[in-house]
Parts: structure tokens; sequence; C-alpha cells
């Protein structure tokens, strides 16, 4: 499992490193900066484009630093799957410590989840803020004025979830070519790859956003208020987390399994079908939903790159804080927790491999 612990690690890691919805939310009114409001607010104007770009260079010297470590964990190690199929989950006997366990799940759940989701729920059914929940505050205007009087929402929930299931798809695919060109190496340099793919991990979304708008916004290459530009910025974006994620899945299958169905006279895409595609099955569905769930909530270069034909959830959420709408703003947060819950209950209930023989070839 220590490839998989690692990726995970490696992305929550560089993911948090260059957020930039949150801390701008939240750091700025209270008057402090992260690295990536700090580049944010050197883009403002008079722009100061030579800063911002030293600004982000600490961030690429962390990425290249972490990679490395990855690389050095790992070592020449074997962490390898070898058996032909996935294993059943086994419940795990935990005595004396279940109540801790339970309890310290709770909390977490509670801290990041639960309080959060209450609050936006209360102030959903509310008229304000500061009103209580009760039997005579209780109201639907929020709903009605998000769902059928802001003319924004339809158009932006339509362009939101068009670009997070191109992006899933597309990035997924992707993902997996480069995943298996520098795990299995079948051609000289492929290995490259795997640092083109986790390379965007370095440059802060609001810096990346900066970038396209001067590449996309000439007449010969005119994307600039399209949803193509947002389509490739969410590639991008969301590239490294699914390499590194397809990454650790592939480290989990031995090549010797490959290499058994090529000896029995199996082409190479005959072997990719049967043998390698039913073992990934699964790690391919988790990518997939998260590419999903980070492309409908990215802000930071999602709001240099929108016109207003091609908002999304996240822009006008953050355009309703700038007005104080913390009502509206609790109606679509709801929305988008109803809809990542929704996909991923559906990705779950997937068939996956444990359920399933690999094929034998024949």
């Amino acid at each position: 499992m220590l490839p998989a612990m690692l990726a995970g690690s490696l992305i929550a890691i560089l993911q948090a490193l260059t957020m930039f919805g949150s801390p701008a939310i939240l750091a700025l009114p209270a008057g402090f900066h992260v690295i990536t409001t700090k580049i944010w607010s050197l883009f403002q104007f008079p722009p100061k484009p030579g800063l911002a770009a030293a600004a982000a260079l600490p961030l690429l010297l962390i990425t290249v630093l972490l990679l490395q470590g990855k690389s050095w964990i790992l070592g020449r190690k074997g962490y390898t799957v070898l058996g032909g199929k996935s294993g059943e989950p086994r419940i795990l006997k935990m005595g004396r410590w279940k109540i801790a366990g339970v309890a310290f799940a709770v909390f977490v759940l509670s801290l990041t989840v639960i309080l959060p989701y209450m609050a936006l729920l209360k102030t959903a059914l509310t008229r304000n803020v500061s009103e209580p929940l009760t039997w005579a505050t209780l109201t639907l205007h929020n709903f009605n004025f998000v769902f059928f009087e802001f003319s924004a929402t339809r158009k932006a929930m339509w362009n939101t979830f068009l670009l997070g299931f191109s992006t899933a798809t597309i990035g997924t695919g992707l993902a997996l070519v480069a995943a298996y060109m520098v795990s299995r190496a079948p051609v000289r340099g492929a290995g490259a790859l795997g640092m083109l793919a986790t390379a965007p991990v370095a440059i802060p979304g609001i810096v990346l956003g900066v970038g396209m708008f001067l590449t996309y916004s000439h007449p010969q290459l005119m994307l600039y208020g399209t949803l193509w530009i947002l389509l490739i910025a969410f590639l991008t974006i969301e590239m490294p987390a699914g390499y590194q994620q397809m990454s650790a899945a592939f480290h989990g299958i031995h090549p010797e399994l490959e290499d058994a169905s090529r000896i029995l006279g199996a082409s190479r895409l005959k072997t990719l079908r049967l043998i390698t595609a039913p073992l990934l099955r699964t790690s391919v569905i988790a990518t997939w939903c998260f590419v999903f769930i980070g492309t409908i909530r990215e802000l930071s270069a999602t709001i240099l790159l929108t016109t207003a034909n091609t908002k999304l959830v996240s822009v006008v959420i953050y355009d309703l804080n700038e007005s104080g709408d913390m009502g509206a703003i609790s109606v679509l947060g709801i929305m988008l927790l109803v809809v990542s819950f929704t996909v991923v209950i559906i990705a779950n209930r997937l068939p996956v491999l444990g359920n399933q023989r690999v094929p034998v070839l024949r």
C-alpha cells in the first residue's frame, strides 16, 4: 500500500500549498496572506508579474523535493500485487480501541464535514445568518432565489457539470496512458512523461490562469471566452493528481502478470484488455471521481478565465460572497455537496474486480 499512501500524501500536501479559493475567502478578510493569495495580489493593478513568478519558485522547489523524497522512500523495493484478483475487505476487530477509533473518526468528520454543512443548511433555510432555525424562521426563499430567480445559476450549473464530466473522462484517460508509459516504459524516454504530468502542481492555479489568459487571448489563438480554455486549464490542474493515483495503481500490479500473458501468445493490446484493465478498474473509477470533484470546485484559475457566458458555480459563489449573500452561497454549496456524494455513491456501486474473475487467455 505504500505507493498509494505516498501518492495520496503528495497530492494532499501540494493541493494544500496551491489552494486559492478557501484562503481568499478566509484569510484576506482577516488581513493575512498565504502564498497563493500573495501571488494573486501581485497581479492586481499595477501588476508585478516578475515578483509573482519569483514568489511561485518556492512551490516548484517544494514539488521537486517531494517527488524526489517519494522516489527515495520507494527506492528499488517492490510493492506489487502478485495475485490475479484483489481481495475482499476484511473487518478488523479493534477490541478496546473501538470506542477511541469511532470517537476520532466522528471528531474529524465533525470538524471537516458535519459542522460546516450543518451551518450551511441552517443558513440556507433562514433569511438571515443571525436568525435561529425554528419553525417560524424556516423558509425556502434562498432555494427559490438560486434555482428560479437568479439567472446565472442554470448556465453556471450546465457549464460546471459539462466541464466536470469532460475533464474527468479525458483527464483520467491521459493519466492512465502516462502512468502506463512511465511504469512499463514501452519506449525509450517514456519516464519524462511522469515529470511533465506532475509539473503543473507546482504552479498555483492563479498563475496558471494568467498564463492561459495571455496565451489564448491573441487573435491567432482566441479561446478566451469559450469553455475550451477552461477545459485546457482544468486538464492541466487535475493531471498531477490523476497521474499520481494511476501511477500508484500501476506500481501495485506486477509486470510479471503481463509478461505471462505475452508468453502465452497474447498481444500487448489483448494483455491490457484482459489482464491490466480489470486490475485497474477500481483505481480508474476512483481517479475519475477525484478529478470530477476537483474540477467542479476549482476557483483559482477559473476566476481569471470565465466571462459572463462561461461562469461556473465556483465563480458564482465567489461573486455572491463579494455581495454578502450567504443564503444563496449556502444553497449552492449544498448542491455541490449533493452532486459530489451522488457521484461517489454511484461509483461505489459499480462492479469492481473483487466480485469478478480475471478472464483466462485461451
